[in-house]
């Protein structure tokens, strides 16, 4: 060993421990010679020197640092839906087999469903009654709208014609010849009087009874001819007063004619409108019941899988049908949260066939599932599948086969690295072990890049250098 204390202090816990295995067998000769004394000399048994397992060696090296993410995927179709029924139930019929080809709109499956088909058809003529009764009312309303505005314009004429007339005129005619019998009368009395007088004064002589008797007859006619023009002009106000009350009463005819039209204007009678919406519903309502226990193809494929058969149970909203379009395929993973956490839609991938591995062929991420991606093309937010695209449209794929995507998270190009064996950690700090010489000494290190077989060194080392591995 070197006497020198300076040097000595540099000296490794291991260089010593194996120093110390060294010397044991030494050590342990000599104190069997010293306690044999004079007596014959035995022959030691010789102990094997134990083998200390070499550690490994690393070299920091300076190169390409690239960070990648490895999952396996299989072939599946871009247009991928799984079914279900939205009621629970007896599965009534099934109407195709797995790997039949579907039209949009075809009748997959469908549930025990008859007592639904016969309230239906029960709803389906209570609606139709409903919807007569509604005609009916609407029409004769019409009608009534169409005659109460005629007989509207009816009324509205003959007040006008009413109004037109000069009931005036007849009175005023009445009061003049009321008024010139009244002179008349006042004229007979007046030469009747004087007739009498000049009999009185004169007899015979002065007045002979014939012409007195003639006076007294004029003043008759003429008091007949006042009562009878008194009688025509109160006629005459009569009339005027019963032109004004035949006015007013038409009037109010007018105004009863369109009351009516803006009564039948608003329609027949609501409850028959709501006699009918209260079937139309029902009728829907049973329509989506029916439609709750049928499958039908959303769109043009094929059946990929089906797990339900005649006289089964089935679950509402439990996956019974897988329907795909084969036309377009693409690579489909489940991911976990770790992998979906370091990926993007549109990120570039490497697609290599498990049946065809001596070809690699590029891609992208179309579609990561909610929230890392949100969903796309028109798949629903709850797709749980990542999605891969071939960038090559002319590359044949089998449905189902299998195949290993690489996507490139991060590359770095001329830097430090080592093997992450290389790379100890303790209490949260990163450190490797640097051999110069004879000497080992721990450095700290700072960490960059990291791969599963590089890692980036961004601080503590110097290329060249040799790491002694744990």
């Amino acid at each position: 060993m070197n006497s020198n204390p300076a040097c000595s202090t540099r000296v490794s816990r291991r260089k010593i421990s194996v120093m110390c295995v060294h010397l044991c067998p030494i050590l342990f000769l000599i104190l069997l010679t010293a306690c044999g004394g004079g007596g014959p000399q035995s022959t030691p048994t010789p102990f094997p020197t134990p083998v200390v397992p070499e550690k490994p060696i690393y070299t920091v090296e300076r190169g390409a640092v690239v960070k990648t993410l490895e999952f396996r995927g299989r072939v599946s179709p871009v247009t991928e839906q799984e079914l279900f029924f939205q009621t629970d139930g007896y599965v009534r019929a099934v109407h195709v087999a797995q790997n039949d080809v579907v039209k949009t709109g075809d009748l997959l499956a469908e549930l025990e469903i008859s007592d639904l088909e016969n309230q239906l058809a029960q709803a389906e003529v209570t609606l139709q009654t409903a919807e007569l009764r509604l005609s009916q009312a609407e029409q004769e309303n019409t009608d009534a709208l169409v005659e109460a505005r005629i007989a509207l314009e009816k009324t509205k004429l003959l007040l006008a014609q009413n109004q037109a007339q000069d009931v005036t005129a007849d009175v005023t005619i009445a009061q003049v010849s009321l008024d010139q019998t009244e002179v008349a009368v006042a004229d007979a009395e007046q030469e009747y009087q004087e007739s009498l007088e000049r009999q009185a004064a004169w007899g015979e002589w002065g007045e002979p009874q014939a012409k007195v008797d003639a006076y007294a007859r004029a003043l008759d006619q003429a008091r007949d001819n006042l009562t009878t023009a008194q009688a025509r002009y109160n006629q005459a106000v009569a009339g005027r007063d019963n032109h004004s009350f035949t006015v007013q009463l038409q009037a109010k005819e007018v105004e009863l004619a369109e009351l009516r039209i803006e009564k039948l204007a608003r329609g027949v009678d609501p409850l028959l409108a709501q006699d009918g919406e209260k079937a139309r519903l029902d009728v829907q309502r049973l329509q989506g019941l029916i439609e709750d226990a049928r499958l039908v193809a959303p769109f043009e494929g094929r059946v990929l899988s089906l797990s339900i058969h005649e006289g089964s149970l089935a679950t509402a909203f439990k996956s019974v049908l897988v329907l795909g379009d084969p036309g377009a395929l693409e690579i489909t993973a489940d991911l976990g949260a770790s992998e979906l956490s370091q990926m993007s839609v549109d990120q570039a991938a490497t697609i290599r066939l498990l049946n065809r591995p001596e070809q690699d062929w590029s891609g992208y991420v179309r579609q990561l599932p909610y929230p890392y991606g949100g969903g796309a093309g028109g798949q629903d937010n709850d797709d749980t599948a990542t999605r891969i695209t071939l960038n090559d449209p002319d590359v044949t794929l089998e449905l189902g086969e299998l195949a290993t995507v690489i996507i490139l998270l991060e590359q770095k190009e001329d830097v430090l690295w080592l093997p992450p064996a290389a790379i100890r950690s303790f209490q949260g700090r990163d450190f490797v072990v640097i051999r110069e010489g004879d000497v080992q000494q721990r450095v700290d290190v700072r960490l960059g890049l990291e791969s599963e077989e590089r890692v980036e060194i961004l601080e503590g080392v110097e290329g060249g250098q040799i790491v002694v591995g744990p």
